[in-house]
């Protein structure tokens, strides 16, 4: 009976610290995907700059220099994220008609989508 006894405290202190060590062990992990996720979105944003800056803004302000074409910052207001991804890795015609059809392939879609998500702000009501 003594021996069970203390067990139980040993049992716990174990326990208490394998826990502990869990929640430590994800930073590492968690500053991986920060790392990871920053850098998608600075392909993302060469992407744009390359492609996207003769018609729209590309950046958290200004205007775009085609007053048709909505600041990038926009685009999510009026558009879902997942479906322009989708028509951009399909190759389905996105945006005005007289927009370029582009091909980033897989992963500079998702890399556009990120760095376009990272930017994306209210529209101003009229």
């Amino acid at each position: 009976m003594k021996s069970a006894a203390l067990l139980f405290p040993v049992a716990v202190i174990a326990l208490s610290a394998c826990s502990q060590s869990e929640e430590t062990s994800t930073a590492p992990v968690d500053a991986m995907i920060a790392e990871e996720r920053a850098d998608l979105i600075s392909e993302g944003r060469a992407i744009v700059e390359e492609n996207c800056t003769a018609c729209h803004a590309i950046g958290a302000e200004g205007d775009s220099p085609r007053q048709d074409a909505p600041p990038l910052r926009t685009v999510f207001a009026e558009f879902d994220a997942e479906a322009i991804g989708d028509d951009f890795r399909e190759g389905i015609h996105v945006g005005a008609l007289d927009m370029p059809d582009f091909d980033f392939g897989p992963l500079g879609t998702e890399a556009l989508i990120a760095y376009l998500q990272s930017i994306q702000t209210e529209v101003p009501a009229e």
